[in-house]
């Protein structure tokens, strides 16, 4: 069963781009169409172009893997605190890493 329902989801992601991509290419056409070229409209045009471009494509190809779970590189990860939380205005010397360079001005 949930191969099914699996099935049927990564069908209607993939179904659901495709009309996307159709609204991409219209507005796309339009705006190449379009005379004069320079105005409101055609900003309008090329953002909603762009915009069902991308999410179209996204969604035709990748389907259902949308859902998955990746694994974050370590860099990327926020890091872990140490002690409580601080509330307030922050120091900015207190938070980096040369703190102990900028204190001791000996």
């Amino acid at each position: 069963m949930t191969d099914l329902r699996r099935l049927r989801t990564d069908l209607s992601l993939r179904a659901s781009g495709i009309p996307l991509l159709a609204v991409a290419v219209t507005a796309i056409h339009t705006l190449a169409r379009l005379h004069p070229p320079i105005s409101v409209l055609a900003f309008l045009l090329a953002t909603i172009g762009f915009l069902c471009a991308s999410a179209g494509a996204m969604l035709a190809i990748v389907g259902h893997h949308i859902h998955d779970r990746i694994q974050v590189s370590a860099r990327w990860q926020r890091a872990e605190r140490q002690g409580a939380p601080v509330v307030g205005p922050v120091d900015a010397r207190a938070r980096s890493p040369y703190a102990t360079a900028l204190q001791h001005d000996d």
